[in-house]
């Protein structure tokens, strides 16, 4: 038989091994539960933190300030005006620059490409990424026009008996024109159209009048093998007493039409589908849009607004009480700029305040940075950064 001798256990030393194993695991969580309740703590006061003033921390003068227009770029923003285009970094600083010379100039950007076109004339300045801008020059008056991430540009031309749509690709140089697609009479008079930031679909408002009230027919058409049979087009819809004044893409399968009683969604351009809409009986004072979020500010009386946030399937995703005062309001990533020309404020997604102040000088737009509380203030003659604090 085998010996037990030697292999008897200390009853006492086992006790006091499993109690300080124990202590140390229960030291060990709260130890990780503090650290996860002071971090999250410490994220929830960062992520809601508000702000009440600032700095400036560059002003770059500009030459002819007043006579310019502004967009958001990438990260910074683009000044244009009749003779030329500047694109700006978060630092004030030029990153690339083209001259032109157009009567009515209106910029549109898609990522690091931007066209700028001559409404109701017939040349465009196209910039591309890294590289050099280029000029086209179409046979017809310019209506619209739109680019996609490529630098492929959706253009409405005004022709004597009927619109068209054409999408050129500048930087080709053995065949600029890719697709010219003729409006049709029926569908009414194009009013609004948008390109898919991949360049593939083009979606347009067409306003009619039917038995005597208005219409707006919207339009799908896509470039790909799936829309070559039918001269494009891929599908229509109705929207009978309504109007439908804009169109915007917010990715490349999904598109917002914005009308008078609400906004409407459409995904898979391919085959165009519904997918979600909203209408309100308030009066709808201002719409935005980015490719998370869908914005609608509805005015309440005299001194109030209610501004709501969706998702890109139509969710209610926040709500907040805003000022009827305001001038101009855009989004970018997760906030909500609204300012008018002596007062600012800033909306995070989730509906808190983060900046609200009036401002030591008259603004005539406000733009965020990529950095971090850095915003764009844009005045006659100059151009500032400034930091919140």
């Amino acid at each position: 038989m085998e010996s037990f001798n030697g292999r008897s256990f200390d009853v006492t030393v086992l006790k006091e091994q499993r109690r300080k194993k124990i202590v140390f695991i229960l030291s060990a969580a709260a130890g990780i539960l503090t650290c996860a309740a002071i971090f999250y703590l410490g994220f929830h006061w960062f992520i809601n933190r508000q702000y009440s003033s600032y700095k400036v921390e560059y002003s770059v003068y500009v030459k002819n300030g007043g006579s310019m227009d502004y967009i958001d770029y990438q990260d910074g923003i683009i000044r244009y005006g009749r003779d030329g285009v500047t694109a700006v970094d978060q630092k004030g600083n030029a990153i690339w620059s083209g001259s032109y010379e157009m009567a009515n100039p209106k910029a549109d950007t898609c990522e690091s490409s931007a066209v700028i076109a001559d409404i109701g004339g017939k040349s465009l300045y196209v910039h591309k990424g890294e590289g050099t801008g280029t000029e086209l020059t179409v046979d017809c008056p310019i209506v619209q026009a739109c680019i996609s991430r490529q630098g492929v540009v959706a253009v409405l031309l005004e022709e004597t008996s009927s619109n068209t749509i054409a999408l050129y690709n500048p930087f080709d140089k053995s065949e600029k024109l890719l697709a010219e697609i003729p409006t049709n009479v029926e569908d009414g008079y194009p009013i609004s159209l948008d390109i898919s930031p991949d360049g593939s679909s083009v979606v347009a408002s067409y306003l009619g009048v039917m038995t005597g009230a208005v219409q707006s027919r919207a339009v799908f058409y896509n470039f790909t093998d799936v829309g070559k049979n039918a001269n494009c087009l891929v599908g229509a819809h109705n929207y009978n007493d309504t109007l439908i004044s804009e169109v915007r893409f917010l990715d490349d399968a999904t598109v917002c039409l914005f009308g008078e009683k609400g906004f409407y969604l459409w995904s898979n351009m391919k085959q165009p589908q519904a997918t979600g809409k909203r209408e309100f009986t308030e009066e709808i004072r201002s719409a935005f849009a980015s490719d998370k979020y869908i914005g609608v500010i509805l005015k309440k009386d005299e001194e109030a607004c209610s501004m709501k946030l969706y998702d890109t399937v139509g969710t209610e995703v926040m709500a907040a009480e805003v000022s009827n005062t305001y001038d101009y309001v855009r989004i970018r990533n997760d906030e909500i700029l609204l300012n008018s020309h002596n007062h600012c404020t800033v909306y995070r997604t989730n509906g808190v305040k983060k900046f609200d102040a009036a401002l030591k000088g008259k603004i005539s737009y406000f733009f965020p940075c990529k950095k971090m509380n850095r915003y764009f203030f844009v005045q006659d003659s100059k151009i500032k950064v400034i930091k919140l604090k």
